[in-house]
């Protein structure tokens, strides 16, 4: 009896419909990433939210030796969280992860009040805001920010 194993031309067939198969497999987990990216920026465009001008000022962000203060309002959607990033007189930028209290949503305002030294960043001139979708490792970063440049002095 001749015991040579399988021939070669059935070991060819066994590998080509293993590697389609697993092909297969990686495009179609691959489609669900890519469609699950698409979704988030979509819900990224629809977001509306605002940071109102504050009770008795002309401005809508105020900080002071010690916080940023402002109002943070959804008018559509609802946002996990949210990334600021000041720019300051000083040399560096104040960046802080996640201003929210809890998850934002239309009707809920939050008044947001962080940490913040002059001493160390200087004058906050300008503020960006940055919606985040989901949370830890699933999060998704909404790319374009909301732009605040009427900053003022708390008093």
């Amino acid at each position: 009896m001749d015991e040579r194993g399988i021939s070669p031309l059935i070991a060819t067939v066994v590998l080509i419909a293993f590697a389609v198969a697993l092909g297969a497999v990686i495009m179609n987990w691959g489609s669900q990433l890519v469609e699950q990216a698409a979704n988030d920026t979509e819900i990224c465009k629809s977001l509306q939210f605002q940071a109102r001008t504050l009770p008795g000022k002309e401005f809508s962000v105020c900080y002071s030796n010690s916080t940023i203060r402002f109002d943070l309002e959804a008018t559509k959607g609802k946002i996990d969280s949210m990334k600021l990033v000041a720019y300051t007189s000083g040399d560096e930028l104040y960046r802080n992860p996640n201003v929210l209290l809890d998850r934002l949503k239309p009707g809920e305002p939050q008044r947001i009040q962080i940490p913040y030294d002059t001493t160390e960043y200087g004058d906050v001139l300008e503020v960006q805001l940055y919606p985040l979708l989901g949370s830890g490792k699933d999060a998704h970063l909404c790319e374009i920010p909301t732009i605040i440049s009427n900053v003022g002095r708390c008093q």
